[in-house]
C-alpha cells in the first residue's frame, strides 16, 4: 500500500500556509492516501506555528532550535517521516486537484525513485514558465543547465546533454532511497543547487527518475526565498553553488582542463571590473567544499533536531 509523508519547510510563511494548505488538503483526499503532514519551523518569527496549532491541529510541528536554510531543513522533515513516499514541498505551491490521485498511478506503473510533474512558476501574480525537465549542459567552464527543451523521459542520463529533473519545489520519493542518498546535500544551503545535486546523486546510484507532465503544481516562485534574502545575497549564494556543483560532479578530463582556464582567466581579469562577486563566492566555495563533511544522519533520527 503507498503511503505518503509531505514535508514543507517553513520560515516565515504563515500567510502561505493559509492560502496553499487548503488545495494540498484537497488533492490528498481526493488520492484516498494514507498521510501526515510534517512541517519543519526553521525559526519564523510569525506566528506560523499558533496558525497550525489552531486551524491544522494533525499537521506535525518541528521547529528549528536555529536557522538551518532549506536543505538542512527538509533534512530533518525527511528524517521524521514514517510513511514509505515522502512529497518535499514549499509552502508557496497550491496543487491541482488531480495531482496525487495522477503521480500514484504513474508511480504504481513505474515504480521510480523519484516523480517530479509540471511547475508551473508565477512572479507577481503572474504565470512566467513551467519548469519541466533541463539538459545538463557543459559552458564556460562551468556546468549549466538548459531548460528550453522538449522533455524526454528516455533521455535521462549523467552525461552532458542528457536530461534529468530537478528534485526541489515539489517531487515525491521512496523514502529508503532518499534517506540512503542522505537527503538534500547540506553543502549547498541555505538554497539553490541542491535541487539538481538530488537528481544527479540518484541517477549516479542507478535510481529512475520519473517526469509526469499531468501531474501539475503552481508556483508562486522564490515568494518564501524572497521575503529573508535580498538580490545580491542570493545571487552570492547561487554562484558559490555553482562552482560547488560544478566540483562535485566534474570527472571528464576535458571538462577539469576547460574548468581550470576559466578559474585561471577569470581570476586574472575580473578585478578589472570590479566584479568582486565572483572572488567572493569563489572564495566561499572553495572555504566550503575544503570543510565539507558527511552528514550525521543518527544526529536526527534520535531526535536533535539541530544535530
Amino acid at each position: 500500500m503507498n503511503t505518503l509523508s509531505v514535508v514543507l519547510p517553513n520560515y516565515n510563511g504563515k500567510d502561505l500556509l493559509e492560502k496553499y494548505l487548503p488545495s494540498l488538503c484537497i488533492s490528498l483526499a481526493k488520492a484516498n492516501l494514507t498521510y501526515e503532514i510534517i512541517v519543519v519551523d526553521d525559526c519564523s518569527t510569525d506566528d506560523s506555528c499558533d496558525f497550525l496549532g489552531k486551524s491544522y491541529p494533525n499537521i506535525k510541528v518541528f521547529k528549528n532550535k536555529t536557522n538551518q536554510g532549506f536543505s538542512r531543513t527538509c533534512n530533518i522533515g525527511i528524517a521524521k517521516s514514517s510513511n514509505n513516499y515522502i512529497c518535499v514541498c514549499n509552502t508557496d505551491v497550491q496543487f491541482e486537484e488531480d495531482y496525487f490521485l495522477e503521480a500514484f498511478a504513474v508511480i504504481s506503473q513505474n515504480r521510480p525513485f523519484a516523480l517530479k510533474g509540471d511547475i508551473l512558476n508565477y512572479l507577481n501574480g503572474e504565470y512566467a514558465n513551467t519548469d519541466r525537465t533541463c539538459k545538463l549542459i557543459f559552458k564556460s567552464g562551468l556546468f549549466r543547465f538548459k531548460c528550453d527543451i522538449e522533455p524526454d523521459n528516455t533521455n535521462f542520463g549523467l552525461e552532458v546533454g542528457q536530461q534529468f529533473v530537478g528534485l526541489g519545489c515539489c517531487f515525491i520519493a521512496e523514502r529508503e532511497k532518499l534517506l540512503n542518498l542522505g537527503g538534500f546535500n547540506e553543502i549547498f544551503s541555505p538554497f539553490y543547487w541542491e535541487d539538481s545535486d538530488l537528481c544527479i546523486r540518484a541517477l549516479k546510484k542507478g535510481y529512475q527518475v520519473f517526469y509526469a507532465p499531468q501531474c501539475k503544481v503552481h508556483h508562486f516562485a522564490s515568494s518564501t526565498i524572497s521575503k529573508k534574502s535580498k538580490t545580491k545575497f542570493r545571487k552570492l549564494i547561487s554562484n558559490r553553488n555553482k562552482f560547488l556543483f560544478t566540483w562535485i560532479h566534474i570527472s571528464d578530463p576535458r571538462f577539469l582542463f576547460r574548468h581550470f582556464v576559466y578559474l585561471i582567466y577569470n581570476s586574472l581579469l575580473r578585478w578589472i571590473v570590479l566584479d568582486w562577486t565572483f572572488y567572493t563566492s569563489l572564495f566561499l566555495a572553495w572555504k566550503r567544499y575544503g570543510a565539507r563533511k558527511e552528514k550525521n544522519w543518527s544526529c536526527i533520527l534520535n531526535g536533535n533536531v539541530n544535530g
